[in-house]
C-alpha cells in the first residue's frame, strides 16, 4: 500500500488524483474546527487574552520549522505517502484532546495550556505530513492541469469549511455564552474533527505515489536547504513569501477579535461573515485556476495580492461608522472581496512555489520556502498580541471641517484606534512584498492591467456588452473563453495513439 511506483498507468493516476481531490473535504472539516473562528471562540471561552490568541496564531507558523527534519525524513525514508498518513494520524490526537478538555469544563491556566499544547501537536504533526504531501503532489500532478487540480481541490475544501461553519454557528448560537452546555458544544465539534481527520488519513493511504529519483548518497540538511537559496529565481520567491507572510499575519489573525470585541458583534455574525468570505472564495477559485493555467500563476498574484492588501486596509473603515447596520453591510461586502482575493493569493503562491521546484527536489525547495516564511509569519502575530495593549489606549484622528454661512462642521473624519493601527501597518508592510513580487519572472505572465481587462471583458460579455480596449486584451479574453469551454467538455477522452497519455480535459476529477 505504501510502496512507491516507478511507472504509474493513466488509470491509477486518475484514481489517485480523484482520491486526493476528495480527501480535502475531510481535512478541511477538521481544519475548520481546529483553526480560525472556532478556535478563537474556544480560546475566549477559556479566558485567553490577546497575547495568547497571538501565540495560537504563531504556532501555525512556528511549527513549520519542523519541515527541516521533515525534509531529512523524506530523503531517508523516500516514502512520502507513508509520512503523510502517519502525520495525519498523529495530528488527529489534537482534536481528541481538545474534546476531552471541553468536556472537562475546565478554565484558567490549565485549560489555556492544554489548548495551546493541543494546537501545537496538531500543527507540528501537520508540518511533517505537509512536507511529504507537497513533495508527493509535486511529482504526481501533471503540470498542464496543476492550476485546475488545486483550484478544484481548494473549492471542495472551502465547501467543507462552509458546511462545518454553518453547523458550528447554528449549534453555538443555540447555546448562549456563559451557559454550561456551551462546553459540550465545543466538545462535540472537536469529536467531529477527530473523526474527519481519521478519514483524511484513510483517503491519503489509498492514493498512488511515484518513486523518487535515486541519489548517489543521502544528503545532509544543510546541503538540501542551501540548494534553493543558491537558486536566484527561487530566492526571489522566498523573499516575497516571507515578507508577505509577515505583512498579512500582522493583522489577519486578529480579524475575529476586532469584530467580536472592538465592533461588538456576536460569534454567529463573525461565523456568517467567514462563511460569506468562503463562499466567495469557492466561487473565485475556478476562475483564478483557469486564468493561472492560461497566463501563469505570477499573473494571478500580480492582481490578487495588491487587491488583498486594499481589503486589509479597508478593514479600518468598519470602525468609522456609527450605525451597526451600516457596519455589518460594509463588513459583508469587504469579506466577499477578501474571499475572492484570498483565493487568488493562496492558489497562486502555493502553486508557483511547486512549479519553480525541480522534480525530485520539491521537498527541499518547498521546505526552505516554508521555513523562512513561517519564521516571519510566526513573528508577526506575536508582535501583534504583545502590542495590543499599547495601541488599545492610543488614538490617531484626522478631521476635515467646513465653515460657511449655511453649514459649519465636520465634512470627513478618520479615527484610528486599537486594531485599526495593525491594519494600516499590515498594508504598509505589504507594499514591500509587492516590490519583491515584481522581481519574480515567469514565462507567459501578463500585466496586471491586461489581466483586469480580460476579467472585465468576460464579465461584460455575459451581459451581451463589450468594452473598448486594445486588441491584446481582446485576444486574451478569447483565449480564456476557449479554455473555459474546453474545461466544460464531456469527460470522454481518448488515449493518445502512442504512449498512453490522457488528453487535455477534466479526467482528473469526478
Amino acid at each position: 500500500m505504501f510502496e512507491p511506483q516507478a511507472d504509474i498507468d493513466p488509470a491509477a493516476l486518475k484514481r489517485g488524483l480523484r482520491t486526493l481531490t476528495l480527501e480535502v473535504v475531510c481535512s478541511s472539516t477538521c481544519d475548520a474546527v481546529m483553526m480560525g473562528v472556532i478556535l478563537t471562540a474556544f480560546a475566549l471561552h477559556n479566558g485567553a487574552n490577546e497575547a495568547q490568541i497571538g501565540l495560537l496564531a504563531a504556532i501555525v507558523f512556528w511549527a513549520q520549522l519542523l519541515q527541516a527534519p521533515g525534509v531529512l525524513l523524506v530523503e531517508r525514508l523516500r516514502r512520502r505517502k507513508a509520512i503523510a498518513v502517519v502525520g495525519s494520524l498523529v495530528s488527529s490526537m489534537a482534536p481528541a484532546a481538545l474534546a476531552a478538555l471541553a468536556f472537562a469544563a475546565g478554565s484558567g491556566r490549565e485549560a489555556q495550556f492544554g489548548m495551546i499544547a493541543a494546537v501545537a501537536l496538531y500543527c507540528c504533526a501537520g508540518a511533517f505530513a505537509g512536507c511529504a504531501w507537497n513533495a508527493w503532489t509535486r511529482d504526481l500532478v501533471p503540470d498542464d492541469i496543476r492550476g485546475r487540480f488545486f483550484a478544484r481541490r481548494s473549492r471542495l475544501g472551502m465547501v467543507a469549511s462552509v458546511g462545518m461553519g454553518l453547523i458550528a454557528a447554528a449549534t453555538l448560537d443555540a447555546v448562549p455564552e456563559g451557559a454550561g452546555g456551551r462546553a459540550v458544544v465545543f466538545g462535540g465539534l472537536y469529536l467531529l474533527a477527530f473523526v474527519a481527520q481519521l478519514l483524511s488519513a484513510t483517503s491519503l493511504s489509498q492514493a498512488v505515489e511515484p518513486m523518487m529519483p535515486e541519489t548517489a548518497e543521502p544528503r545532509r540538511l544543510r546541503a538540501l536547504l542551501s540548494g534553493p537559496l543558491r537558486d536566484p529565481d527561487f530566492r526571489s520567491l522566498i523573499r516575497f513569501t516571507a515578507s508577505w507572510n509577515f505583512a498579512v499575519n500582522l493583522a489577519q489573525p486578529f480579524f475575529t477579535v476586532f469584530i467580536l470585541k472592538q465592533l461588538g458583534f456576536s460569534v454567529t455574525v463573525m461565523m456568517a461573515l467567514t462563511i460569506l468570505s468562503q463562499m466567495a472564495n469557492v466561487w473565485a477559485l475556478k476562475r483564478w485556476g483557469l486564468l493561472a493555467d492560461r497566463y501563469g500563476f505570477k499573473s494571478v498574484l500580480n492582481l490578487a495580492a495588491p487587491s488583498f492588501l486594499l481589503c486589509v486596509l479597508g478593514m479600518i473603515g468598519a470602525s468609522q461608522f456609527a450605525s451597526q447596520t451600516v457596519t455589518l453591510v460594509y463588513l459583508a461586502l469587504l469579506h466577499i472581496l477578501l474571499g475572492v482575493t484570498t483565493a487568488g493569493v493562496s492558489l497562486a503562491s502555493g502553486a508557483i512555489a511547486q512549479q519553480m521546484s525541480p522534480k525530485g527536489e520539491a521537498a527541499a525547495y518547498l521546505s526552505a520556502n516554508g521555513l523562512i516564511s513561517s519564521v516571519m509569519g510566526g513573528i508577526a502575530p506575536i508582535l501583534g498580541g504583545l502590542g495590543a495593549h499599547f495601541f488599545a489606549v492610543r488614538e490617531f484622528g484626522l478631521s476635515l471641517e467646513w465653515t460657511g454661512p449655511h453649514y459649519q462642521g465636520e465634512v470627513l473624519g478618520l479615527s484610528l484606534n486599537g486594531w485599526d493601527f495593525y491594519f494600516a501597518l499590515s498594508a504598509l508592510c505589504g507594499l514591500y512584498s509587492l516590490h519583491r513580487l515584481s522581481v519574480i519572472k515567469q514565462e507567459g505572465e501578463i500585466d496586471r492591467r491586461d489581466l483586469m481587462q480580460v476579467i472585465i471583458e468576460r464579465a461584460s460579455s455575459r451581459f451581451g456588452g463589450a468594452t473598448a480596449g486594445s486588441s491584446a486584451p481582446v485576444e486574451l479574453s478569447a483565449t480564456l473563453a476557449e479554455g473555459q469551454a474546453a474545461s466544460r467538455k464531456p469527460r470522454r477522452r481518448r488515449k493518445a495513439a502512442e504512449g498512453g497519455e490522457i488528453r487535455e480535459g477534466r479526467w482528473w476529477v469526478m
